[in-house]
Parts: structure tokens; sequence; C-alpha cells
């Protein structure tokens, strides 16, 4: 059962994934004549149908070539960096930390195009503020009516974006980044191996590939994820809080498991958990999924370290990048795991499995109080830190008086499932114009978008991937 806010992302016929990119900037408007262009098939999202874009080339490197949507403007040194960051940068690190996309590809060509266009997304703040900020789209990979036949990128440069989202940008850097991972995760699993991921972990190495760019930690997703810490890890349901929690997991695999564990869950032939489990077996890592779990949810107590000391001998309990405390950090506000709503609360939230759950207790009579934790299902666990004498239990026993001095923490979690796919897709029959009107309702997304009148990526890749999976069910598969 999904808690707070939830925003479904359809099973789409046609759908994109975007993580932070878009804009216009300014430079030379490409000339309009079509004749003197490339044809290029792209999707109209408020009509859910396909249509042409006419683009020309305005730039090569060693790893990619850039077209430009005519009639769009991209200032001349924004495309340079784009190169530079692609080449030297997202691809190197990419290739390093998750395998090799398709090379030379379905195309028979190295390298990968970027169409730089103004997705048709029906954006327009401050009454639609989400957009898409770009996606990968792998029915390109596959010959069919409206295929490209290309490895290649969609990234937004609707002008109505603003600064925030320009080429050149951090946020635009992210994007790529994100999307790549998501090609060489198409080619490492689905054509390499055959099997269709789990869309969890998918995602979650989507959203730290920008971390192994040198692009910093995501601050935004960390504000998802304590706007709503009880969504399931695994239990995918295409909202927009799930991109919360599966960064928090694949930031906390990166800084404490290893910055390779990722290149060895795509290198096996497993999905989801056991594809989880093969990679810590075989960087001889001591605890398995559960474990680190149970690891993950304490490091999101203490985040790195910096406003509440890690206990001795407990590294594992903590990130290295993210501080998890209230403040405002890469200047995005971070609420923190405890708010009022849940202080003293007496009954606890049910918890879908692989799920974490956080609370605060203050004395009943100050300086020291005093908690008796009785789970509600034999599969939950809980941890319990006195913050006056910094004292943790891991292991907390149903029953069992806790003391505490001036302010108790309790960290449920729901280690629930086996090593297994623990994957449970829920998704409704939305178009796309369904899912970004369903994003543009939310009251959260509308809350964010008004801390300083910031556009919101909307992330709809997981529907494009199953539209994909349905092609290949038909027969169609890669013919390279």
């Amino acid at each position: 059962m999904k808690r707070l806010i939830v925003i479904l992302w359809g099973l789409a016929v046609l759908a994109g994934c975007g993580g932070g990119g878009g804009g216009g900037a300014t430079g030379v408007i490409q000339p309009p004549a079509p004749s003197t262009g490339t044809q290029f098939w792209a999707v109209d999202f408020t009509s859910n149908s396909y249509y042409q874009v006419t683009a020309n080339k305005v730039a090569e490197g060693a790893h990619c070539y850039v077209y430009l949507e005519q009639g769009q403007a991209v200032a001349p040194a924004a495309i340079s960096e784009m190169v530079n960051q692609f080449d030297n940068n997202i691809y190197t690190s990419e290739i390093a930390a998750f395998g090799s996309e398709p090379n030379p590809g379905v195309d028979n060509d190295p390298k990968i195009f970027i169409l730089l266009l103004n997705i048709r997304d029906g954006f327009n703040l401050p009454a639609a503020p989400s957009f898409i900020a770009g996606f990968f789209d792998p029915a390109n990979e596959l010959a069919h009516a409206n295929s490209n036949q290309k490895e290649m990128f969609y990234m937004n440069v609707n002008p109505a974006l603003g600064t925030n989202f320009v080429p050149g940008s951090t946020d635009f850097f992210r994007t790529l980044a994100h999307e790549f991972q998501h090609m060489i995760h198409w080619e490492q699993k689905n054509r390499l191996r055959g099997v269709n991921d789990d869309t969890w972990l998918d995602e979650a190495m989507g959203m730290v590939a920008p971390a192994y760019c040198g692009y910093g930690a995501d601050y935004e997703a960390v504000n998802t994820f304590q706007h709503a810490p009880s969504d399931s890890l695994t239990g995918w349901n295409d909202s927009f809080v799930d991109y919360g929690v599966v960064y928090m997991w694949a930031q906390y695999y990166k800084d404490r498991v290893g910055s390779d564990i990722f290149f060895r869950m795509l290198h096996n032939g497993l999905t989801g958990i056991a594809s989880v489990n093969s990679a810590l077996t075989a960087a001889a890592y001591p605890k398995d999924f559960t474990g680190t779990f149970r690891d993950w949810a304490m490091a999101n107590y203490y985040g790195n370290g910096t406003t509440v000391p890690v206990p001795a001998g407990h590294p594992e309990w903590s990130y290295t990048s993210i501080n998890t405390w209230p403040g405002t950090y890469d200047g995005m506000p971070i609420p923190g795991l405890f708010p009022a709503s849940r202080q003293n609360a007496t009954t606890l939230q049910p918890l879908d499995p692989w799920s974490l759950g956080f609370y605060s207790y203050t004395p009943v009579t100050p300086p020291a109080g005093s908690i008796t934790w009785t789970p509600t299902a034999v599969t939950e666990k809980g941890a319990f830190v006195d913050a006056g004498s910094s004292a943790a239990t891991f292991d907390m026993t149903s029953g069992t008086i806790y003391s505490f001095t001036g302010t108790g923490y309790l960290v449920v979690q729901n280690p629930a499932g086996s090593a297994t796919s623990g994957s449970t897709v829920v998704r409704a029959d939305m178009s796309p114009a369904q899912v970004l009107a369903a994003a543009n309702a939310s009251p959260y997304v509308l809350a964010r978008a008004a801390m300083g009148g910031k556009p919101q990526r909307v992330d709809i890749g997981p529907s494009l991937r199953d539209r994909t999976k349905g092609l290949s069910a038909q027969g169609i598969r890669p013919q390279f």
C-alpha cells in the first residue's frame, strides 16, 4: 500500500525517461529549410503520437554526434561543452562503472546520436510545471515503424524551461548521465543476456550514474525520499517518490559497498535482488541484500556523520556523500526524517516489503523517557538511538523497555523477501498526457516547483522500456 503522495507514471504506449536537462540559450538558430537537415522520429507526448523532426548536425565528438532541431537555438559554447562532457567525462566514467553500450550497435556506428529538440510535453509554468528532460528509447534499437535504428538520446531544449535546464548546466548533464546508464543497462541485460531487469534496480543505477561523473550528491532526490521515506525500495509503482528511495539506496552502495558493485550486477545473468546478491558475493562483501538493507536503514539516520557522529566501528551505518539532517545543501532545503508528524507516534505505519519507517520520541516527564516497541509483522526489525548518550541498539527486542534522554529515535524496517526478484510492477493504463497531468496535479510537485519557480523533471522511462518488451514479445528483436 502506498502512503503519502503517489503519482502513477502509466504504462503508456509511448513514453520517455528524464533526469534533469533542457532549456534554450542564446545562439544561432538553425535554418528552417527541411531539405538541409536530417529527419528523426520523435514523440508528441501531449497527443501520444509520432512525428518527424528535422535537425541539423551541429557538432561531432569522439563518441557522439549532436543534432539540433531546426528552429531551436543553443549557444555554440554550450554545444561544445556538451561534447566535451559526454566524450571525456560521462562516456568514460560510465563505461568504467557500468559497462559498454551497444557498440557499434544497430546502425554499425560506434558514435551515439544526441538530438536536441523541444520535447512536446505540454510544459507551461506555473500551471503545468512538469516536463520531460530527456530520454533513451530502446525501441530505436529495433527495426519497426517509427524507429530511428540508432543509439540515441532525446534532450529537451525548450526555451520556456529557463536558465535551470539550459544545455551546459549540471542538471542537463545529470540527465545525459542518467540516460546513458539506461542505454548500457539495456545492452548488458536485455540484449546480451536476454533478461529484463527489475525496474527499481535499473532506475537506481540511473539515479546514481551522475555521481560517477562527478556531478555530486542529488539533494533533490534526498528531498523526495524524505517526503516519503516509507516508500518500498523494490515495489515499483512508477511514482515520483520511487526515485527518491532508489537513489538513496544506490548512493549508499556506491559510498559503502564499492564503486564497482553496479558493474558486477550488470555482468551477471540475474535480475533484481538475486543480481544484487550475486554481485555482493563476487565482491566478497560480508553481507547480503538483507544485511546491507539494514545497514542502509541506519545510514539514513546518521547521514555522513557531520551532524550526528557515527558510532565507532560502524562506518557501514553512514554515507560518505549525503547529510540527511535538516539543512540546505546545494541550494535544496532538506526537511529531515523526523518531522513533527512522526513524533511520539503510538501506532506505527504499516510497512511494505523492503521499506523503512522513522519516528522520534520525547519524554513524557523530561529529561528521561522510555519506549516499548512491538512489531506488527514477524519480518519487521527495529533500531533505536538514544540522543542523550548516543547509544545505538541495532536489534531491538519486542516488548523490551528502551530508555533515552532528550530525544529517542526509532528506525523500523521490513526486510521482507528472499534472494529473488523483489519487484512488484503496478501500472495504470495512462497516456503520457495523463502522466504529466497527474504530476502537475500533485501537491508535492507543485510545492517543489514553487521553490524558486523551478520546473520539475518527470521520468516515464519504465513505460517506454515496457513498450519495447512488448515489441520483443512480438518477435521484433535487435538485428545485431
